[in-house]
């Protein structure tokens, strides 16, 4: 299954981003439990922060996206690319 990189890039101050932390990690680890996200955190930086999300396509990828509630709440900007993976 096609994986997809998905960078989530801050666009709300931190007390704001904050309230939306809990239901975000809900999300995210819905997501990790199911098998649909491979690696998922944060940059130690505090630049924003990443998953790796396994979809049938794009269109699907973004579907999944959407529901993020960083997403809904429009705290964060998310770019989304589908990885072409290198094996050995």
């Amino acid at each position: 299954m096609p994986r997809f990189h998905v960078l989530l890039i801050p666009k709300a101050p931190p007390e704001v981003t904050a309230q939306h932390r809990p239901a975000h990690l809900e999300y995210v680890k819905g997501l990790i439990r199911s098998g649909r996200i491979v690696i998922a955190g944060r940059f130690k930086d505090g630049s924003g922060g990443f998953y790796v999300l396994e979809a049938k396509d794009l269109s699907e990828a973004l579907s999944i996206v959407e529901k993020d509630p960083y997403k809904i709440a429009d705290v964060r900007e998310f770019v989304v690319r589908e990885i072409e993976e290198v094996t050995a």
